[in-house]
Order: structure tokens, then sequence, then C-alpha cells
């Protein structure tokens, strides 16, 4: 799977299909949305013009498209899936969901539009998932190819409130295995996805934390060290607090599969795994540019826990607080790293509403960002796998902090970065990423001393 946004993303052109889909009506939840959902959504359905924030995954196709199959897939899909058969709106100042019937879901056939440019492939899909795949929509997503005759993309597109990252293998695996089932006459048992609506429920039902909850405690004690609000990228990105830029986008291959396997193995000889090892990478590279010693972040953790959610559409993550401090070599600041993440695990177990409840006053927003760093392994998850060219597309907005997304796939690591798109973020962003693979190539490159300790230091 290789994670990029849309303006990154380079497609071949051809025959952009697009499904027309409807829901039908649905009836009133007393299914309250997910922290994330409301969060997501509530400035959103207030503003039709808002620019969507969705997610899409593109995969690739044998010969071209056998609409009558493709449909067949896409509905079969949504029918699977009730995070597909739910929608949102504002009545009364609240925010309510509707649940649709399997029955509801309705495909059109597709529309048709020849498109002889990649840069205008890449355009179109913008715009029309800008459109479709909008909050104020019912449904809010987008079902799409692009028919070749050696060899086509299907191409799904989502508003976030209905999935997460890994909903996109997901999507991948389940559309691609319909389809072709489909195509050759084959039945297929797909493996049961579990309700986000159900998960919802749950989530609503979480009891309250008391604050002299230990987790709670090293909650406010994150909080207060970064200021009382999130954590920052520690470096100018040329917004000051309260202002906003357009985002950029950039991707970058940090290590081979080879180095990538090299650096994990020192990582673990050292007494860390990966994620810490990553985490360690940043934190020296980012205090070598003239930062502080202390990194802290937000860890995006998924929630999907109970083998019932492990196949589901929604949006299943919460975050946990971070702090690396930088040492005077590297095997000292990934022991931080590997501290601070066995902690962060159990901090993840308290959902941030509850989170939030606890902290009360003492906590304020001062960006709509958070400053937080993303690691997903693809290698030998079903949708994943580089047979089919998946790509996990996200679209671009404003940006007033920098976030980080590592993903691991059978190539070796790669990062995308989102970040304001002024001189002085596209400078430091280069710079840091630049640091950043520097660090993570000398951790491969150095030998290690015999007590495995004198590694890496802070590099420039």
């Amino acid at each position: 799977m290789r994670v990029t946004t849309i303006t990154e993303y380079v497609g071949a052109p051809g025959t952009y299909l697009e499904w027309p889909v409807s829901i039908g009506q649905g009836s009133p939840s007393d299914v309250t949305p997910s922290f994330n959902q409301a969060f997501h959504l509530s400035a959103a359905l207030n503003d039709a013009e808002a620019t969507s924030v969705w997610i899409a995954v593109a995969f690739d196709v044998s010969g071209p498209i056998d609409v009558e199959a493709l449909s067949w897939a896409f509905t079969r899909f949504v029918e699977r899936h009730p995070a597909l058969r739910t929608s949102f709106h504002v009545d009364e100042a609240e925010l309510r969901r509707r649940i649709h019937s399997p029955d509801d879901v309705s495909l059109g056939l597709p529309d048709r539009r020849t498109i002889t440019d990649s840069s205008d492939l890449n355009a179109h899909m913008r715009a029309r998932m800008d459109h479709l795949c909008h909050p104020s929509r019912s449904p809010s997503y987008s079902f799409a190819a692009v028919d070749r005759p050696n060899g086509s993309t299907v191409i799904c597109g989502f508003d976030h409130a209905h999935v997460d990252a890994v909903s996109m293998t997901v999507v991948a695996d389940e559309v691609a295995a319909l389809y072709d089932a489909r195509r050759s006459g084959r039945t297929v048992e797909l493996t049961p996805g579990g309700s986000f609506v159900e998960y919802c429920a749950e989530e609503a039902d979480t009891p309250t934390v008391l604050q002299s909850d230990p987790r709670v405690s090293a909650w406010g004690d994150f909080v207060e060290r970064c200021g009382g609000t999130t954590p920052a990228f520690p470096h100018d990105l040329g917004v000051v607090v309260g202002e906003h830029a357009a985002q950029a986008s950039t991707v970058h291959t940090l290590s081979t599969a080879a180095q990538t396997e090299q650096f994990e193995s020192r990582c673990r000889a050292l007494g860390g795994g990966m994620f810490s090892g990553i985490a360690a990478a940043m934190a020296v590279a980012s205090t070598g540019m003239g930062g502080p010693t202390r990194l802290p972040f937000l860890l995006p953790l998924h929630t999907r826990h109970d083998p019932q959610w492990a196949r589901a559409i929604g949006w299943f993550t919460t975050n946990a607080p971070m702090t690396v401090t930088v040492g005077d070599n590297f095997a000292d600041t990934l022991l931080s790293a590997h501290t601070s993440f066995r902690e962060a695990l159990s901090l993840g177990t308290v959902p941030i509403p509850r989170v939030l409840g606890a902290l009360g006053e003492s906590f304020r927003r001062t960006r709509d960002d958070v400053f937080m760093i993303s690691y997903i392994d693809y290698r030998g998850v079903p949708g994943a796998e580089p047979t089919r060219n998946p790509h996990h597309i996200s679209n671009v907005t404003t940006a007033d902090d920098a976030q980080f997304w590592i993903s691991r796939t059978v190539d070796g690591l790669s990062l995308r970065s989102r970040f304001p798109d002024t001189v002085p973020g596209h400078a430091v962003v280069e710079r840091f990423v630049r640091a950043f693979t520097d660090v993570i190539s000398d951790v491969v490159d150095s030998a290690v001393d015999s007590d495995e300790r004198s590694l890496v230091g802070p590099r420039a």
C-alpha cells in the first residue's frame, strides 16, 4: 500500500467511470456519532462549502472494466458494512445519525468521461471526490474506475467519518474479491466485518474515568508540559498560532527493504522495536536541527482489539501521548522512546472524550492540527499486497502544523508529510526529512560496540 495524497498521486489516463449511488431515506438512530465522527462532522455539516476531508483507495484489476461485475461488487460491499449505510444530519443543533437498510442501496449505470492526460485525471478525481465525499451528502462516498483495455484501476473514496487507514485495505481486499468472483462466475466467502455502529454504541457506554485514575494524571502531566494544549512540531513552519495556510504534502522513501530490516534488527538488539526506533530517529533529527531535547507528539492507535472489528469499515482510532528524550547516543534515545511507547499503549486505553472530560479547563486547543507521528506496517495485510498496486490517497485541505505518516511495505519505509504550504514550511520539512533519513542510515551503517550502547549521537 503506497500512502500518498491526491496532489502526489499519478494514475494512467483512460475512461473515467463513476457510479451514482443512492441509499434512501433511512431511519433515525439513537446511537450517537463517535467522538472522532462528531469532531470531524461538527463544522462540515454546517458549511456545505467546507473542503471535504476524504480518504480514497485505488487498486488495479486486469483488463477492461466489467461494469456489471463491478456494480455488483460495489452494491454487495455497501450492504456488508453498516458504516456505509449511515448518514448524519443536524437536528435542533444536535448531530444525529440515520441508518439505511441494505435494501435501500441502489447503484445506477456509471457516467463516462474520457481523460487523456494524467494531470487531468488527477484534477477530475479530486473535484469529484471533493463533491461526492462531503459530509453534507448522503451517501458521502464515491465509487469509480479508470477503464483501460490492458488494465484498469478501481477508485473508492469516502468522507473520513466512515473510514480509517485500515479500512482502505479492507475496501481493496473485499471489492477486488467480489469483483473477481462475479467476473469469473465463482462464489466468494468473506470474513464477517462487524458493525461500526455497534462499536459507536459501545464507545458511548464507556464508563467515566475518574480524575484520580493514574492514566488521566499521566495525560494531564503531558498536556501541562505542552503548555496546556496539544503538542506542536518544534520548528518554524511559517504560520503563527491562530493562522492557517494551504496544505502541502510530500512523499519520501526513507529506506529500502534491506535497510529497513537492518534498522529494525539494530533497534531490537538495543532493546527497542520498529516504531520506537522511528520515534527515536525523528527525535534525534529534530534535536540535530536545533530543536529541544524532548519531543512530545501524539501517536494514533487502532482500537480494533476485539476480533469482530478486525475487518470492519469504520474509524477505529484513538490517540496516545508520547515524549522522546534525546540522550547522548541513539541507544539512550531509543530506550526513552521504547519506555514512552509502552506507556502510550496504556494511556491509549482511555477514550479521548473521557480524557477531555477529566482534564476540563486545564486543556485548551490552540491549533486545529496536532503534531502526530503515525506508523503502519502493511506487509501481509490483505488488500495491501503490491500485486494490485494499491494506493491510500488523502485529500489536501489547510494546515497549521506538521503531521507525519510512516508506512512499511515490502519495498521498505516511506514517509508522507503534511504541513503548511509556506516557504519556511517546505524548507524545514525537507531539512527534517533529510536529517531523519540520515539517522536511519547511520543506525544501519554504524557498528555496534560490545555493550551495544555507543551507536549514534545527534547529527546536525
